[in-house]
């Protein structure tokens, strides 16, 4: 198996494609509420995050995001999740593909 391209050296071949919207599309499918967002969605829904994922790499993203952004003790203290820090960024519902199947259902 040929080994896979990294990030810079895709780049150097032209566009790669990002995800995006993962916050107005979970407030919209009902899984997390207007305001000062934390990533608790990954926490208390990881499916529904994981779904998201999918469906992000079947519509062309090339390059998918954690959702860890604006993770910190402080930020989660605001839904009562400060102690689970360290399980959501080892938690993510994205995972390396270190086997050859695709990262958003590894």
């Amino acid at each position: 198996m040929a080994k896979k391209k990294g990030i810079l050296e895709r780049l150097k071949d032209g566009p790669v494609l990002g995800d995006g919207g993962y916050l107005l599309e979970l407030e919209k499918r009902g899984w997390v509420r207007a305001g000062p967002f934390t990533p608790e969605v990954a926490l208390l829904h990881p499916d529904a995050l994981r779904e998201l994922h999918v469906e992000f790499r079947e519509a062309g993203a090339d390059v998918l995001q954690a959702l860890t952004f604006y993770a910190s003790r402080d930020k989660l203290a605001t839904v009562g999740l400060e102690n689970r820090l360290e399980e959501l960024n080892r938690r993510s519902p994205i995972r390396p593909d270190r086997e050859g199947g695709d990262p958003a259902t590894n």
